[in-house]
């Protein structure tokens, strides 16, 4: 039974349970525009007994933000400091229940984005934001499930962690099958004992083997096998997806089971008009490989279609600037690691490091072009990457307000020497979408193992779309008279071909043979000096890719 109709009211923090006079019907306790500005909501619903047989009852309150408190039919039943997992408890429900949910801002630098100029007012107000649900349940139930992938043996497997709510006094056992995605029969069954006092929250352990397992593969590289992990405990069972694929990330890029994968980036915002799902597709279509949802952790249905679309994914601790306790940040990666570490398209952690700075060294009339003065290493960004695990690559990362003002395009790119260039295009310029693909296009040429683009939320996806071409044909310097073309290939087969070029009156064809994840001049072109545009055009088997430059 998912709770649908709320009301809610503005209140004043305390250790009691929150009183107003003014309570107010709400279309969603999401985020509701009317309470823009406010520290502290409650939300208030009622609901019926939901069972239909069953013993008990099971509460599910999902994007918890940021800091809450829980009671049901005036009894006082949890907090809870980490929107990204789901606040679960059990309890014996009347026939009429009511509900009460205060959410408070954070206090503690643990917002994220939320708390940054980059997200509306009307955004940031604490709620209730992926739904709350009441179901019935048995006496005793699965209340979570924690899985990671394990292939430090000689078997592949998976680790499964299974917290149990026992109604009644417990002594059975925990049956746990792993199978392919799509499949009917299992690939590993496993079972694991679990006793338990009446009232108690127990946790037990076990594993499932599998030999040789399909790998998970980015898109463009391989398919996306996953495999689905099955708990179970008489009636009630729980389910997680995972895939098997090993991560490496060093100064000379990505790698993905062993084959690089370069890395197009796309940064997103929670608030870019788009649900989770669509923000996968809007990667895909802008050719990007990896997703980056900027300082802000989304909804499972995220990972889910992330996985499915074969979208790379570095998942931000979410940290914002300033001081922060050590404690707190280690705290807060542990838990995001437990929630996110299972899933395949989970490619990189990023850490916000108040210790990354630039400085511009060119004030173009069209950019602005930083580069990394700092290494890193800001207490709470050491703490918070000290806590995630070894097998998932860290990137500290500065914020996207270093050397930014106002409404700009932020394309950053990070060399094998592990500096970072930085392009700043102002969006109050006109041609800040042309702009922005020539930085990016300057970011490819310089070979940097790990590019990243964000955009104004006014703006669209076309020019990065274009940038981020598997294979694309660019000058290195549009403004000679004799420039390079350099073909980039992003892709793990060899690129053959004929490229054609024009420039006013002149034109000419250059043969291309590109070798796989490489770039590659392919020869010269001479432009009459009175040329206004020079236009590239590629054509294989596979690509046709078109290019041009106003001069």
């Amino acid at each position: 039974m998912e709770l649908c109709e709320w009301t809610a009211a503005a209140v004043d923090p305390s250790d009691d349970p929150p009183e107003a006079d003014d309570w107010r019907a709400i279309e969603s306790a999401a985020s509701p525009d009317r309470f823009a500005g406010e520290r502290a909501v409650a939300y208030r619903t009622r609901f019926p007994d939901p069972r239909d047989g069953e013993e008990r009852a099971l509460l599910a309150l999902r994007g918890l933000y940021a800091h809450a408190r829980v009671w049901l039919n005036g009894e006082f039943v949890g907090s809870h400091d980490t929107y990204f997992t789901p606040f679960r408890t059990t309890f014996d429900p009347e026939a009429e229940n009511e509900l009460l949910v205060e959410c408070r801002a954070p206090t503690d630098r643990f917002g994220g984005v939320f708390e940054t100029s980059l997200v509306p007012e009307s955004e940031r107000v604490p709620g209730i934001r992926w739904g709350a649900r009441v179901e019935g349940v048995p006496e005793s139930v699965i209340t979570d499930l924690t899985i990671r992938t394990d292939e430090s043996g000689d078997d592949a497997g998976v680790n499964a962690i299974v917290t149990i709510d026992a109604g009644s006094g417990l002594d059975g056992r925990v049956r746990l099958s792993l199978r392919p995605e799509g499949a009917a029969g299992a690939s590993a069954l496993s079972q694991v004992g679990v006793t338990a006092s009446a009232g108690e929250r127990v946790t037990v352990q076990g594993r499932l083997s599998v030999r040789d397992p399909d790998r998970w593969w980015p898109r463009g590289v391989g398919p996306q096998h996953r495999y689905t992990v099955r708990a179970s405990l008489g009636e009630h069972e729980r389910t997680a997806t995972t895939g098997f694929r090993t991560v490496e990330y060093d100064a000379a890029g990505m790698s993905v089971n062993g084959t690089r994968v370069p890395v197009r980036g796309l940064v997103s915002l929670p608030v870019d008009g788009q649900d989770a799902t669509g923000t996968v597709e809007r990667a895909v279509a802008a050719n990007a490989t990896l997703l980056r949802w900027y300082g802000h952790v989304p909804p499972e249905s995220f990972y889910e279609a992330a996985d499915a679309a074969g979208v790379l994914v570095m998942q931000d601790v979410p940290m914002g600037s300033g001081a922060l306790d050590a404690e707190r940040a280690r705290s807060v990666a542990r838990t995001l690691a437990g929630a996110v570490g299972h899933r395949p398209s989970l490619a990189a952690f990023g850490v916000h490091d108040d210790a990354h700075e630039f400085d511009v060294t060119t004030e173009a009339e069209n950019w602005r072009v930083c580069r990394s003065t700092g290494d890193g290493g800001a207490a709470t960004a050491t703490a918070a990457t000290a806590a995630l695990p070894d097998d998932t690559g860290v990137v500290p990362t500065p914020g996207l307000d270093a050397g930014r003002e106002g409404a700009s395009w932020v394309l950053d790119g990070r060399a094998e020497s592990g500096a970072r260039t930085r392009y700043v295009v102002p969006e109050a310029d006109g041609e800040a979408a042309t702009h922005a693909k020539r930085a990016i296009e300057a970011l490819r040429l310089s070979n940097d193992s790990m590019i990243t683009a964000f955009r104004p939320p006014t703006a669209t996806d076309d020019a990065i779309d274009a940038a981020f071409e598997p294979v694309n044909a660019l000058l290195d310097d549009p403004t000679a008279t004799e420039p390079a073309v350099v073909i980039v290939n992003d892709t793990t087969e060899p690129v053959a071909g004929d490229l054609d070029w024009t420039a006013g009156t002149e034109s000419g064809t250059l043969s291309v043979d590109v070798a796989a994840l490489t770039r590659e001049s392919v020869g010269a072109v001479d432009l009459p000096a009175d040329a206004e545009r020079v236009e590239l055009s590629l054509v294989t088997d596979e690509w046709q890719v078109s290019n041009e430059y106003e001069r």
